[in-house]
C-alpha cells in the first residue's frame, strides 16, 4: 500500500474543519439534457481516477500531533461509493435543486474513504441533469477543482483539459528550512524537524502578537521570517493575482531590493496587515453557526455589461463585482435595520497557480487568502467600487498573497486543537469567504450535454456565516451564495440585491438600458434612503480585463 505525507498547506484545511462548518469545495453544473450515468462513471474513471492518485486515497492521521497526516491507498476503493445517481424530488425545479444541494453541503465528507463525491441529479426541470461535485479542501483548492471539472468536458468543447506532471521527487526535508513552494509538490520533515519548526513558528507568531513593533526585527536580514518561518519560496514569477502576472513593481521589489531597508519596511507593513487583520465590528451577519446550510444561485446574466461598466471607471470586473456585493450587503442590512458598521470583512482567495501550468498529480493547495473590507458605510455605489479598487491595487503591489500561503502552511504545524483556535480567533469578525474562478469563454459540453450554467464555492471555518461563489462561462456570470441558517435564513434576498446592484452600477456608468439583461426585465433597481444603488459579489481576475 503506497502512502505519502500530506503537505502543511493541505493539512491546514483538514484541521480547520468544524462540526458546523466544513472545508468542502463544491462545483455545481446544470445541462440541457440528461447525462448517462455510465458515461459519467467512465469519464471520471479515465480523467480523474487514473490521473490523480489522491482520488483513491484516504486520510490517515498521525499519532504524533507534531507530524502531518498521510494519504494512503484505500484498499476497498469503489468508484460507485463516490458517484451517486439520484432523481430530484418533485417538482424538480430550481428551488428543489437548491434544497438538495443545501442538504449535501451541510454534511461532512466521510473521512474513512477518499474525500470526494459526485452527485448526478436527474430530472432537473423535467428532463435535464445537474451535477454536484465535492472534494475536501485538503485535496485541492477551488481553482484546481474547476479545472478538474472542466477536464471532464467532451471533445467537442474547445476547453483544453489540464495536463498532469510528475516532477522529480525531492528529498523530505525540514519544513522550516523554506522548502514549501507554490510550484512544487508537498515536502515533509522528520518528527524532530517538524516539531522544531512548529516551535519556531509558534514563537514567532506569539512574539508578533504580543509586540507588534517586533515585526520589523523578525523580517530583517533577508526577510528571514518570510523565507524560513513562513516557509515560502518568494519567486515573483510564481505569483498569480486574480489570474494576472505579478505587477512589475512587485517583481522589481522582490527581485532586486529584498535586502534594502525600503523592502523590509514594505514587508513589515504587509506582515502587519496580514497577521493583524482589521476588526470592523459585528452585525446581524455574524453569530454562531448551527451547521445547516442554505444555498441559492442566480440564473446566469451577461458579463459584457459588467466589463463595460468597469472600463468607464478604469476598474476591473473584479472591482465592479466586489463593489456591487458591498452595495447589496449594505441594502440587506438597511432593509433589516442592521447597518451598524462602516465595513464588513471578507476573505478573498488568490490563486498562486499559473493558468498554463499543468496540475501536479498530487494536486494540493496553492493560493493565498487576503482580507478585504467591503465599505458598506458608503452610500454611493460607484464610490464603493473605487474604494474596492484602491484596496485591491494595494494588494497587487504587496507580498500579502504569498505571505498568506506561508502563514497558513505554518499554522498546520500546530496541533489540530490550536489550529482550530487560531482559525476561530482570526475569523471572528469575518462574514465569510468570497471566491471567483473564471471559466472558459466558449460553450462547454459535458458527457454530450450542453452546460447551461456553473458555479463553484469553497468551505468555511469557525463561525463564519457566508460563502459567495462566482464563475464566468461563455460570456455569462454565475453567482451563488451559501448562508448558515443559524444566522441568515434568506440568502436568496442577497441574490436579488446582488443582481439589482449589478444593474444599478451598469446604468450609472453606461446609461439607461446600457447593461440590458433580458432575463431580469421588470426588476427594480435597489437604492437606499440616500439614493444609492445596490451591489454584487467578489471575483478574482482571469484576464487583463478582470
Amino acid at each position: 500500500m503506497s502512502e505519502r505525507r500530506m503537505a502543511p498547506s493541505d493539512a491546514v484545511w483538514l484541521y480547520s474543519e468544524f462540526e458546523g462548518n466544513h472545508q468542502a469545495v463544491s462545483a455545481v453544473i446544470w445541462t440541457d439534457r440528461e447525462i448517462d450515468p455510465d458515461n459519467l462513471r467512465a469519464v471520471v474513471g479515465d480523467r480523474l481516477i487514473t490521473r490523480y492518485p489522491t482520488f483513491t486515497q484516504r486520510v490517515r492521521m498521525s499519532r504524533n500531533p507534531g507530524l502531518m497526516p498521510h494519504w494512503e491507498d484505500d484498499p476497498d476503493f469503489d468508484i460507485d461509493r463516490h458517484i451517486h445517481v439520484m432523481r430530484l424530488p418533485e417538482p424538480g425545479d430550481k428551488e428543489a435543486l437548491e434544497a438538495l444541494v443545501s442538504d449535501q453541503r451541510s454534511k461532512m465528507l466521510d473521512r474513512s474513504r477518499p474525500l470526494w463525491e459526485i452527485f448526478l441529479i436527474q430530472g432537473y426541470r423535467g428532463n435535464t441533469s445537474a451535477i454536484h461535485a465535492r472534494i475536501q479542501h485538503a485535496i485541492a483548492d477551488g481553482w484546481a477543482l474547476v479545472r478538474l471539472v472542466l477536464s471532464l468536458a467532451d471533445e467537442d468543447s474547445a476547453t483544453e483539459r489540464p495536463r498532469t506532471t510528475d516532477g522529480k521527487r525531492r528529498r523530505k526535508r525540514d519544513v522550516a528550512a523554506g522548502v514549501v513552494s507554490p510550484a512544487k509538490d508537498a515536502v515533509t520533515g522528520a518528527a524532530d524537524a517538524v516539531q522544531s519548526a512548529a516551535a519556531r513558528a509558534a514563537g514567532t507568531m506569539s512574539d508578533i502578537a504580543g509586540n507588534p513593533k517586533a515585526i520589523g526585527a523578525k523580517l530583517a536580514s533577508g526577510v528571514d521570517a518570510l523565507q524560513e518561518t513562513l516557509t515560502v519560496d518568494v519567486d515573483a514569477h510564481q505569483f498569480l493575482e486574480y489570474g494576472q502576472q505579478v505587477p512589475d513593481a512587485v517583481r522589481q521589489r522582490m527581485g532586486k531590493a529584498k535586502d534594502t531597508a525600503h523592502e523590509v519596511g514594505h514587508t513589515t507593513k504587509d506582515a502587519f496587515d496580514l497577521l493583524m487583520p482589521p476588526r470592523p465590528g459585528q452585525t446581524m451577519l455574524h453569530g454562531t453557526v448551527n451547521g445547516h446550510k442554505k444555498v441559492a444561485w442566480i440564473e446566469p446574466i451577461g458579463l459584457q455589461p459588467v466589463k463595460d461598466a468597469g472600463k468607464t471607471m478604469g476598474a476591473t470586473i473584479n472591482d465592479v463585482l466586489l463593489g456591487a456585493l458591498t452595495n447589496a450587503l449594505r441594502n440587506y442590512l438597511l432593509d433589516n435595520e442592521g447597518l451598524t458598521v462602516d465595513s464588513l470583512l471578507t476573505s478573498v482567495p488568490i490563486s498562486l497557480r499559473k493558468p498554463d501550468t499543468p496540475l501536479p498529480r498530487n494536486l494540493g493547495n496553492r493560493f493565498g487568502l487576503i482580507p478585504v473590507l467591503l465599505p458598506v458605510g458608503i452610500a454611493d455605489p460607484l464610490e464603493q467600487v473605487r474604494q474596492i479598487k484602491r484596496q485591491i491595487d494595494d494588494v497587487k503591489n504587496s507580498q500579502i498573497p504569498i505571505m498568506s500561503f506561508g502563514v497558513v502552511s505554518v499554522s498546520a504545524m500546530l496541533t489540530p486543537e490550536l489550529e482550530k483556535f487560531a482559525h476561530k480567533m482570526n475569523q471572528a469578525h469575518s462574514i465569510g469567504i468570497t471566491t471567483n474562478v473564471p471559466g472558459p469563454r466558449n460553450e462547454l459540453h459535458f458527457a454530450g450535454a450542453k452546460v447551461l450554467g456553473m458555479w463553484g464555492m469553497g468551505g468555511n471555518s469557525g463561525n463564519m456565516n457566508l460563502v459567495f461563489g462566482i464563475f464566468s462561462l461563455n460570456g455569462e456570470l454565475n453567482f451563488a451564495v451559501q448562508s448558515d441558517t443559524g444566522i441568515t435564513t434568506d440568502p436568496e434576498r442577497i441574490l436579488d440585491l446582488f443582481v439589482q446592484s449589478v444593474r444599478t452600477i451598469e446604468e450609472l456608468t453606461l446609461g439607461p438600458g446600457g447593461g440590458h439583461h433580458p432575463a431580469e426585465d421588470g426588476a427594480e433597481a435597489v437604492s437606499d434612503a440616500s439614493g444609492a444603488g445596490a451591489g454584487t459579489a467578489a471575483a478574482s481576475e482571469s484576464s487583463e480585463d478582470r
